[in-house]
């Protein structure tokens, strides 16, 4: 980050860590009596939300360095994930767990000794309803639903609003 303030960044945009734990792959190699609400991985969200509390407060630590003369706004991939969760319909999802692309796996269409490309494996006919594509990836229209919680869900603190406004006012 200092080498891009270094550099005459001045505005710029840092993404926390998604939700890891609710991956395919993660569901499947954490015990039932490890998992959260939504069946997610604990350890490894608790690590993730450890991560992006640390990053959001590294990031305060540069706004109070550069002062206004720089913005630096942070994305909440996390949150912004757990929303969609919470209403899948809402979003266009009709799945949230079952990987797009793969095979077995129970539920959750992933086998790690069988990836999606692999023989044997399917890709499912709209990939627009799922959440993931595979074990690791989102799918396309996940990635369309987290950016526009970023641009226009506020998501992304300052805004993107806030930080075209203040760009435009710069001069720069």
């Amino acid at each position: 980050m200092q080498t891009l303030l270094d550099s005459g960044g001045k505005f710029v945009v840092v993404q926390g860590l998604p939700p890891v734990g609710c991956c395919p792959l993660s569901k499947l190699l954490t015990p039932q009596s490890e998992k959260d609400e939504m069946g997610c991985s604990l350890v490894i969200n608790r690590a993730v939300m450890a991560h992006n509390e640390l990053l959001q407060k590294t990031l305060e630590d540069f706004r109070v360095r550069h002062g206004t003369e720089v913005t630096i706004s942070y994305a909440d991939y996390f949150n912004a994930y757990k929303a969609i969760m919470g209403n899948l319909a809402g979003f266009g999802f009709s799945d949230g767990s079952e990987a797009c692309c793969g095979v077995g796996g129970g539920l959750l269409n992933f086998n790690l000794h069988n990836l999606c490309g692999m023989a044997g494996t399917t890709a499912c006919e709209k990939p627009s309803n799922h959440v993931h594509w595979d074990g690791l990836h989102l799918t396309e229209a996940m990635h369309k639903q987290i950016t526009r919680l970023f641009l226009h869900g506020g998501y992304c603190k300052p805004s993107f609003d806030d930080i075209i406004s203040r760009q435009r006012n710069s001069g720069t």
